[in-house]
């Protein structure tokens, strides 16, 4: 009787100690991996924090305005012939705005992305080409500054409409597809906000 109860008590102890060695097992492995994966949040987040607006598309752009005035009755006449080039950029404004969640076998991302937009119109270059000035009706350096402007907001429009955000949107997808799969990442899904 008493070689009985110690081998129930050797087994007994037995699965106590293999029931405690696999809870270990089990915790110890669910707290690594989930170090892992905040180590691994850490690191996406730094890359995208690295580049604090993420400029996708830069498109150069040239156009010409003609600034006319003439006196009431017609008898003088001022005009200015200016042309200017302009760059714009279009891109993710802040890049703090991606969110994304990372899965627990740490082999695939999911990200959501701003959309792209417009970061910059700025004029680079302009050239006055003809100008005929009249001192009953002359053109002013502000009416020429503000010409200026209304036609680089027109060019900016413009080329807007022919796709320049819908570029730079995709531009993002694949720029940010390839910046993760360099992390280690096999799977990369982008959600658009």
């Amino acid at each position: 009787m008493k070689r009985i109860v110690t081998f129930f008590l050797k087994i007994l102890f037995v699965i106590i100690l293999a029931g405690g060695i696999c809870a270990f097992g089990f915790f110890g492995w669910k707290k690594f991996t989930q170090v892992q994966i905040e180590k691994l949040h850490n690191t996406v987040s730094k890359t995208l924090i690295q580049s604090a607006e993420l400029c996708l598309y830069k498109m150069k752009y040239t156009d010409v305005i003609a600034i006319k005035k003439q006196a009431a009755l017609g008898l003088t006449k001022s005009y200015s012939i200016v042309k200017f080039s302009g760059i714009v950029r279009a891109g993710i404004q802040n890049i703090d705005d991606v969110s994304f969640t990372i899965s627990n076998d740490r082999k695939a991302i999911r990200l959501t992305l701003p959309s792209a937009e417009l970061l910059g119109n700025e004029i680079i270059l302009q050239r006055v080409f003809d100008e005929r000035q009249s001192i009953f009706v002359p053109i002013t350096t502000q009416e020429i500054f503000d010409e200026i402007e209304l036609a680089k907001e027109d060019s900016a429009s413009e080329i807007i409409r022919e796709g320049l955000l819908d570029d730079a949107d995709k531009r993002a997808e694949e720029y940010i597809t390839q910046l993760m799969k360099t992390l280690g990442f096999e799977k990369v899904i982008i959600d658009r906000l």
